[in-house]
């Protein structure tokens, strides 16, 4: 019986310890959904209701999901992962002008 006690406390122990994972980016886990109420809108329409660390659905995976994190794609183009809390930048800013044929 003390250790089976013992097995379970051990097992709630691991459950709340990594309940509190934080990625490297510091992005803790809510374990909150943010997907509308219909269970099916974007993070790019319903942004601003989403919290850093909130699971998500996007079209643009690159600039709203949290890579440390496991990311599911499907069958309707689009991803469901960890919300990183903001929209990133870009690394190389597009140009406002087509490169020249010289160059």
């Amino acid at each position: 019986m003390q250790k089976a006690i013992l097995v379970a406390v051990v097992a709630v122990g691991a459950l709340v310890a990594f309940s509190g994972v934080t990625s490297s980016k510091g992005v803790s886990l809510t374990g909150n959904a943010c997907l509308g109420q219909n269970n099916d809108s974007l993070v790019e329409f319903i942004g601003q209701h989403c919290k850093a660390g909130d699971t998500i659905a996007t079209k643009h995976p690159a600039y709203f999901c949290d890579f440390n994190h496991a990311v599911a794609y499907n069958g309707y183009n689009s991803a469901v992962c960890i919300y990183t809390g903001k929209q990133a930048g870009e690394r190389v800013p597009a140009s406002d002008k087509a490169p020249s044929a010289g160059s």
